[in-house]
């Protein structure tokens, strides 16, 4: 398998698992994942549409830059292209029940919800619990112990 294949396979584990507050709004009845930025993840997250995640079928929308409307999203994959505008685009949707997730480095240490990393050969995860916490949702403790590092505990 190659990285952008095992990281888009965290991806819907993470849209499996995470919990949105009662009242968020489903598109169509599904849950909508947008991916900001060219190329991200060599087009894998693609491959995610139409399969299941906490019960509802995954759609998948791209956006070549931040400048998009996102709020209509349940989850955001900001790719490495938009690197530059990853602090802007956190910051806009800080307060809306959106998981926001990218492979930059250091991204969740910059506020972002969960930073896909790449240590050694193996690609593992950091979390934000104060990005989680303000967007009001929920990750369950079994996916929390399984990160290599959380802040803001």
């Amino acid at each position: 398998m190659s990285q952008g294949q095992i990281k888009s396979a965290y991806v819907l584990n993470f849209a499996n698992f995470v919990e949105w507050p009662a009242g968020t709004v489903w598109s169509n009845g599904k849950v909508t994942l947008c991916v900001v930025g060219k190329n991200a993840l060599d087009g894998m997250l693609f491959e995610l549409e139409g399969r299941k995640a906490s019960g509802r079928d995954l759609h998948v929308v791209e956006y070549a830059n931040q400048n998009a409307n996102l709020r209509g999203c349940h989850l955001v994959f900001i790719g490495e292209s938009e690197r530059h505008s990853a602090a802007a685009i956190i910051k806009a949707l800080e307060n809306f029940p959106i998981l926001i997730i990218s492979d930059i480095p250091d991204f969740s240490a910059n506020g972002g919800g969960i930073g896909l990393l790449y240590r050694g050969s193996k690609i593992t995860f950091e979390v934000n619990l104060d990005s989680i916490k303000k967007a009001k949702l929920h990750l369950p403790g079994k996916l929390l112990n399984l990160a290599a590092n959380i802040f803001g505990k």
